[in-house]
């Protein structure tokens, strides 16, 4: 073989593997910028803070919802930074109802507003028009304020039911796991035409598995610095009842969601953004019960 014909196949060569090189690495830096620009939607509307997006950050965020529990990790720290440091200040029950409002109000009551009108829809009798119409209607009905105020309750209750050592990791897991289960619910319902129809109708079961990954790290870390931030007990037991009671946590948060979305099918036809916000708002409801039970037992 003459040297020409052996430059030429090493010259072709090294072109085919140059863009096996481009093919494989594109993939992985769009899907690189899809998150970044998907996280930067949801913390642009799933919070108060003032980061301009356009478009494409929004069609991101709907076809990346299983990255939803990263915001739940910010607003479980937020939750958490809040309590200690009005703990510390004042008494434990302006703490707990603190760190219940920094949560509401960062999200914009956006979720909660959601949880009102669902609780509307469910209470009304009737066809699934008539659901669907309570759903829909912008005045707020018995049922929705019942719910809101049950919530409010409920939620109140728990938090002063829950012990020093428990309080911090059941901040972030009842944050992290309600973004969770937001992802179950959106994964296994149909979309409607609303706003988050497109978040809906991009979530599938491949969303939910990956969701659930991302949470099993995300609690992870959020045990670690509870930890460090509480000055907790770091004994063995201690921190098997701590990851014992997020482990039990994300399963019942991952039927919680399940049955959100069979009761919303049911009732309403789809899974809409008010849907995913009563997801969300009961999720933390169910999430706390479980550590209480926990604690109660364990600590």
């Amino acid at each position: 073989m003459s040297d020409e014909m052996v430059d030429e196949q090493v010259t072709t060569t090294e072109e085919i593997s140059d863009v096996k090189e481009d093919v494989v690495s594109a993939p992985v830096e769009e899907s690189s910028a899809d998150a970044i620009s998907a996280l930067k939607g949801m913390f642009s509307f799933f919070t108060i803070l003032p980061i301009n997006i356009d478009q494409k950050e929004m069609d991101s965020m709907n076809k990346e919802l299983w990255l939803a529990p990263v915001v739940g990790l910010f607003y479980g720290l937020l939750a958490m930074v809040v309590f200690e440091l009005v703990s510390n200040i004042s008494t434990y029950v302006l703490a707990c109802a603190l760190s219940i409002f920094s949560v509401e109000f960062v999200n914009r009551f956006l979720h909660f507003d959601g949880m009102i009108d669902v609780g509307d829809g469910l209470m009304v009798a009737g066809r699934r028009e008539d659901h669907t119409r309570a759903l829909k209607d912008t005045l707020v009905g018995a049922g929705g304020v019942a719910t809101a105020a049950m919530f409010i309750l409920i939620i109140f209750s728990e938090l002063l039911s829950l012990n020093a050592n428990s309080i911090a990791m059941a901040l972030v897991a009842a944050e992290v796991l309600a973004r969770f289960a937001q992802v179950v619910t959106a994964g296994f319902g149909s979309p409607s035409n609303g706003m988050a129809g497109a978040s809906v109708r991009n979530t599938d079961k491949t969303s939910i598995l990956m969701a659930a990954v991302l949470t099993v790290i995300l609690l992870a870390i959020g045990c670690v610095i509870a930890t460090f931030v509480t000055h907790l007990d770091t004994g063995a037991f201690c921190r098997a009842s701590c990851y014992f009671g997020a482990a039990i946590s994300m399963a019942v948060a991952f039927l919680w969601g399940y049955v959100m979305s069979k009761v919303a099918m049911k009732n309403f036809g789809f899974v809409n953004g008010d849907v995913l916000g009563a997801t969300n708002q009961t999720t933390r409801i169910v999430v706390l019960l479980v550590m209480i039970l926990i604690t109660v037992n364990f600590w």
